[in-house]
């Protein structure tokens, strides 16, 4: 049975009012829910979207970089050519963005260990200022298919960034071959994740052409649905 066109959006509750910074591996989505997250809040706050993928080229938030600007959300990239630097010298924007008590920031992070250790370098003030850490997983993608190799990566990116993660976001999908059943597959393995790292199992990400009345009944055993659009991919 198709489900009537539903309006499931980011719940609040769980949004960091100060900074929200996504993590995950390459490929695990985390970009696109950054985004969708940031335009969604942008209707509401002053948003600071801060593109810290630094080695991606072609799977970014800077490739749409128009779409964003056009919602007015304050777009900003620590992306750099040169991959022999050691780490980026992060600008005053960001700085400036993260101090302010006037806005959300939302931080994409990088997909290996140069991305999470650029974001390390803020820990200071981010400690100071409040944080949540969102992984995003896709069972889909490489080194993400089984509880163990999801637990290891959190460890990995915890280590690099000297933070803990707060929560997870099941982001699973094959883009357009996706099927509700592949959805429904990685229900539990993302919940025993959650439980084995006693954090909270947030959002399954679904996009709106998969509303079917069993897969969202399903999902809300587990977490809230989230809807979203892909950008980036598509």
């Amino acid at each position: 049975m198709r489900v009537k066109r539903m309006c499931m959006t980011v719940p609040l509750s769980f949004v960091n009012r100060k900074t929200n910074i996504f993590v995950g591996t390459a490929g695990s989505g985390k970009s696109e829910i950054a985004l969708n997250v940031s335009l969604e809040l942008g209707e509401f706050f002053n948003v600071n979207l801060i593109d810290a993928d630094v080695i991606n080229f072609y799977y970014n938030l800077r490739s749409i970089k128009h779409i964003i600007e056009n919602k007015n959300i304050n777009f900003i990239s620590l992306h750099f050519e040169d991959k022999s630097i050691d780490l980026p010298v992060l600008s005053g924007r960001v700085f400036e963005a993260l101090s302010s008590s006037n806005g959300v920031n939302i931080i994409d992070v990088g997909g290996d260990e140069l991305g999470s250790r650029v974001v390390g370098q803020l820990k200071k003030l981010l400690d100071k200022k409040g944080y949540s850490v969102f992984y995003v997983a896709n069972i889909y993608r490489p080194f993400n298919s089984n509880e163990e190799e999801i637990l290891q990566n959190m460890h990995e990116i915890e280590s690099v960034l000297g933070m803990n993660i707060t929560a997870i976001i099941n982001n699973s999908h094959l883009l357009s071959e996706t099927k509700p059943e592949d959805i429904m597959k990685s229900l539990q393995i993302i919940q025993n994740v959650a439980e084995k790292k006693d954090i909270p199992y947030i959002l399954t990400v679904v996009e709106e052409n998969l509303f079917e009345e069993e897969l969202l009944e399903e999902i809300k055993k587990y977490s809230l649905v989230y809807a979203i659009k892909r950008y980036i991919i598509r």
